[in-house]
Parts: C-alpha cells; structure tokens; sequence
C-alpha cells in the first residue's frame, strides 16, 4: 500500500480485510487522529471492535463518541503503513499520544500484532 493511500477508503477498507476477529468481551471504539505535517494533510478514522468480528476501519470519528483515542503524526502513521513501526512502540515511546481508557488500546495494539 503506497502511502498516498493513507487515510483513503480503499486504505481502511484493506485494514480491515483478512484482520482477526477481536475475542474480548466488550465493544470498543476508538478514533485514531493523524496529525498533518502541512495544513490538509491530517485525518482521523475510528476503528470499531465488537466480540467475535474482525476490527472495522472507518473513516471520520466514531459516531457518539470513542472509548478512547490515538494521536500521531502523518510521519509515524506513514511509518505504521509501510510495516516500519509498531503501534504500540509508539505508545510506549510517547510519540503516540492516548486519552481515554487504556483497555480498548490494548485490545487494538494485540489485534494490530497478530
């Protein structure tokens, strides 16, 4: 995936392609906001996890409000895309930042390793 893609539909739609199904408990939304090196140039997607589904990529933020929420800059979200950097490097670095519930996070950083 070419990361001119990133952000767009068809790059959402491949993340949720072939994902393994989340096996917790609970539902989960979570925004992820991509911060712009240059104005226009950032977006935000939601990814929705409900028991027994792959995880869902969609764009715009989650509608009625997120469990929780990722920050990162284009830069590293480009990084993530070409299998450069792994999510929850950027968390435990702090380049990622996090508001809300640590849970659901948790949940999204095992699915996106497996």
């Amino acid at each position: 995936m070419t990361t001119a893609e990133l952000g767009s539909d068809s790059w959402l739609a491949a993340r949720s392609d072939g994902a393994r199904p989340y096996e917790g408990a609970e539902a989960y939304r979570i925004d992820v906001v991509v911060n712009g090196d240059k104005v226009g140039d950032g977006f935000t997607y939601h990814v929705v996890l409900e028991p027994g589904t792959p995880p869902q990529f969609r764009a715009g933020a989650a509608p009625g409000g997120a469990s929780a929420t990722l920050e990162l800059s284009r830069t590293d979200a480009e990084a993530e895309a070409r299998g450069e950097r792994r999510p929850v490097i950027g968390y435990m670095r702090g380049s990622t930042k996090t508001k809300g519930a640590t849970r659901p996070l948790y949940e999204l950083f095992r699915l996106l390793e497996q």
